[in-house]
């Protein structure tokens, strides 16, 4: 018996995770259609977004169209919500940033109601849209078949590290050269990444949960005050508005938005715990300190890394070989540093 073989296991937990997602899409579904406030869209949306990031680590598993499917109708119904949830986020920053008066308060005030007019028409038809037998359908049989799929967790650390080197990247790019395009595409992936590791890798979760969820609030409140800033800015050319009232209140947008970007990146440049909570390569790598989503990557390549037979070393066990000569050497700085007889 192989390897991958023995360690071989059934995803319970991501099969578990998708039946409460598909259940809670349909009893959040009647709540919606009942009362579009804030609560219920937002809950509603969060199902659809949970089954939707499901389905593509599943069909990355299982050739089965049946993800895709699920995929697309959960973006179809999701897309139709982002109006209405866009205005009710932004209609909650309002008395926190201190613009419920004034000539800039007023004219978002008469904004947010023109648009929450034509959100709610789109909402309901979105709401009327949605498939519920088919969904009800899925809700038994996606499970089932989810918890039928034999994959080792090799795999599946594979899965998660592919989209945390989607984080990596977009966290890069925004490091370099900041914009708030590259913001809201890192939020959307962070999230992604979120759903990812709850499902398929609970173990992880537990340790990297707070990070996680702390890391996916700061982006998510820091492209909210992007989205305002530019609707300001928008309101002001449109409706001539006084031109101190309006840098004053983009003074506190950015301000806030400042903070967020500020707590972000000290989050994710803060050092290994050192509880045993945090990182669980050896202690080696303590010497080395590496950012969050570095560290994280090291662990996923641990996971992920697989051995050839004649000793050959998979290329996704580099990360954690070159963070054990860096650890070496920061160790003994004087000791020569072997040199590889490969070409």
């Amino acid at each position: 018996m192989s390897q991958d073989d023995q360690d071989e296991v059934h995803v319970s937990p991501a099969s578990q995770s998708l039946e409460r997602s598909m259940r809670r899409a349909l009893g959040n579904h009647k709540r919606a259609q009942k009362n579009l406030k804030t609560d219920p869209v937002h809950d509603f949306r969060v199902a659809l977004r949970r089954c939707r990031s499901l389905a593509e680590g599943f069909s990355a598993i299982d050739p089965d169209p049946v993800w895709r499917r699920l995929r697309k109708a959960s973006k179809q119904i999701q897309s139709g919500l982002s109006d209405l949830r866009d205005v009710q986020v932004l209609q909650a920053w309002l008395r926190p940033l201190r613009l419920t008066g004034g000539p800039a308060g007023k004219a978002l005030a008469s904004h947010f109601k023109k648009q929450e007019r034509r959100a709610r028409r789109e909402a309901r038809s979105s709401l009327k849209s949605f498939p519920r037998k088919r969904w009800k359908r899925w809700s038994r049989r996606l499970p089932a078949r989810a918890e039928l799929i034999p994959v080792n967790e090799r795999r599946l650390a594979q899965l998660v590290l592919e989209q945390l080197s989607r984080v990596i990247d977009l966290h890069e790019r925004w490091t370099k050269e900041p914009s708030a395009e590259t913001w809201h595409e890192l939020r959307v992936t962070v999230k992604r990444l979120r759903y990812l590791v709850e499902s398929f890798l609970p173990q992880k979760s537990e340790a990297w949960g707070a990070e996680l969820e702390r890391a996916q609030d700061l982006l998510g409140e820091g492209h909210d005050l992007d989205v305002m800033h530019d609707l300001l800015v928008e309101l002001s050319h449109k409706r001539s508005l006084p031109k101190l009232a309006v840098s004053r209140s983009l003074r506190r947008v950015d301000t806030a938005a400042r903070k967020r970007r500020k707590e972000y990146v000290a989050l994710v440049s803060q050092p290994p715990h050192r509880n045993g909570k945090g990182s669980s390569v050896d202690n080696a790598a303590d010497t080395s300190p590496q950012k969050l989503w570095d560290r994280w990557r090291t662990e996923l390549a641990c996971m992920a890394s697989i051995t050839r037979q004649g000793g050959e070393e998979s290329s996704r066990s580099a990360p954690r070989r070159a963070l054990r000569v860096r650890a070496r050497a920061s160790r003994y700085p004087h000791r020569p540093r072997r040199i590889s007889s490969a070409p």
